[in-house]
């Protein structure tokens, strides 16, 4: 179930997923942002199913698809403004810079 969302949220799963030689029953995927940086997640498939996702050095633990696409979103939407901060901040360097 974690496997094909995170797929299509363009995570990759870690070579040797399939093979037998990881965590029994756990599942890792990567995904590299270049403003976040590597964003984990950890699918877990034993006892307690879910996935945890491991970004900016916190973990979060999810079990409900509702919350993790919502903790994608808002991480997401963070990278955004913290983007567009720094746009701003450059193009307003340049236009002072600018001899009118």
């Amino acid at each position: 179930m974690y496997r094909s969302y995170l797929l299509k949220n363009q995570f990759w799963a870690k070579k040797g997923n399939e093979k037998g030689n990881n965590l029994v029953g756990k599942k890792i995927f990567i995904k590299h942002d270049s403003e976040i940086g590597g964003i984990y997640a950890i699918v877990d498939n034993n006892d307690k199913k879910g996935v945890k996702i491991i970004a900016n050095g916190e973990e979060h633990w999810f079990n409900n698809f509702d919350k993790l696409d919502m903790f994608l979103s808002r991480l997401k939407q963070k990278e955004d403004d913290f983007m567009k901060i720094l746009r701003r901040k450059n193009i307003s360097q340049r236009l002072r810079t600018l001899e009118i």
